[in-house]
């Protein structure tokens, strides 16, 4: 299931901090929201966010999820995770950075992505505090973590096919939503247009659009990520799980797999069990 998350303040403050000081045992599934969030690993691996189409590993590196972006984590870790989640509240951006409508967030590298770590952490150092004005000092570290972005992590949006409505929103999300409960059968664009009574062509921009990859890709990751899972939990022939999750035959399969995981998956399954 895919959902909208609406994202509530704490303390009166335009942010929400969630600490992960445990072993979760199940992905976070797809979702979007408004508010601008980064997520900072600090022990703990394995685990993937998946952004907008983009699959990017959750390591020590902060990851930014941009206002509206569609996202899901996915949980592969195998010792308990530990980390920050920071939302920051969009109508707050908008008033104190009126460029947010304008621009996106790209992901830091390892230099700029320390300078994030760091304002984070005194966010979180900060909330600890038994002080009746520490505010002030999260609004501080908040304000530095804002002038970062903006500094070295802005990127001017190409156009206005990249402010997407909500309405777009639900559909894409309806879209999705359906292809990762029927990833085993026969998927095709006329199969989707047919389902949801839009043209082939709507449904390919739309998708485009949205999540910058074509529908035969995403369908393709969705079939590659059961893959994964059941490399782990199963013992059947390869040529067995191409056929299980949707995919013609091995060699296909292992094209997709590797080109989203960096290896095949024999090696995967050798690594991991």
């Amino acid at each position: 299931m895919i959902k909208y998350e609406k994202i509530s303040d704490d303390l009166n403050l335009p942010i929400k901090l969630i600490r992960f000081e445990e072993k979760q045992e199940q992905s976070i599934l797809k979702h979007w929201h408004n508010s601008l969030e980064i997520v900072l690993p600090i022990r703990g691996g394995g685990d993937c966010v998946w952004i907008d189409g983009q699959y990017l590993s959750l390591n020590t590196t902060p990851v930014i999820i941009n206002s509206r972006s569609i996202h899901a984590f996915e949980i592969g870790r195998i010792e308990p995770y530990v980390g920050l989640a920071l939302q920051i509240n969009y109508q707050f951006l908008k008033e104190i950075y009126p460029k947010i409508d304008y621009v996106t967030f790209k992901q830091p590298d390892e230099e700029i992505g320390t300078l994030l770590k760091k304002q984070i952490l005194l966010v979180d150092q900060y909330y600890k505090l038994q002080k009746p004005n520490k505010g002030l000092l999260i609004y501080s570290a908040l304000y530095h973590l804002i002038y970062l972005l903006d500094e070295y992590l802005s990127v001017e949006k190409k156009d206005q096919l990249e402010l997407k409505s909500e309405k777009n929103k639900r559909r894409i999300t309806s879209i999705v939503n359906y292809i990762d409960n029927n990833y085993q059968e026969d998927l095709t664009i006329e199969h989707l247009s047919e389902v949801f009574q839009l043209s082939k062509g709507y449904i390919s921009k739309l998708f485009k659009d949205n999540l910058d990859i074509t529908i035969k890709t995403y369908i393709s990751q969705v079939r590659a990520k059961q893959v994964k899972q059941a490399l782990l939990t199963s013992d059947l022939p390869l040529i067995d799980l191409s056929m299980m999750y949707g995919f013609p035959n091995v060699k296909s399969m292992t094209k997709v797999f590797k080109e989203l995981y960096h290896c095949t998956p024999h090696q995967y399954r050798l690594k991991y069990r």
